[in-house]
């Protein structure tokens, strides 16, 4: 298992709300549409403003792959083009990060 992992923060000007309605409906529905993709999974980081810490992320995402090749494969795909130009509209991609990971679960399933 293959997982593509990202922190993302919202685009300046958008409010907490709108970015975790527009990621959950709008991106993830073109998401879902990418070939490849075996499991898609949206983390939102709490609203910790009142306790005077701020989270450096808004959110994370995981998208997991049955095979390092599927991964490649995926992304060369119009759907997942579709899916990256919509990024603009939600996060800050000064600010984005991502990194390939192979999963090894010790505990669960």
């Amino acid at each position: 298992m293959y997982k593509l992992i990202f922190g993302a923060k919202r685009k300046p000007g958008m409010s907490r709300e709108e970015f975790g309605r527009y990621w959950t409906t709008v991106h993830a529905e073109k998401a879902k549409k990418v070939p490849g993709i075996s499991r898609y999974v949206i983390n939102l980081a709490p609203d910790l403003s009142g306790s005077g810490r701020e989270l450096p992320y808004d959110g994370f995402a995981e998208v997991w792959f049955e095979s390092e090749e599927a991964m490649r494969l995926s992304g060369r795909s119009p759907e997942a083009r579709l899916t990256l130009d919509d990024e603009k509209n939600l996060f800050d991609l000064s600010t984005r990060f991502s990194v390939i990971v192979q999963e090894h679960v010790m505990i669960g399933e």
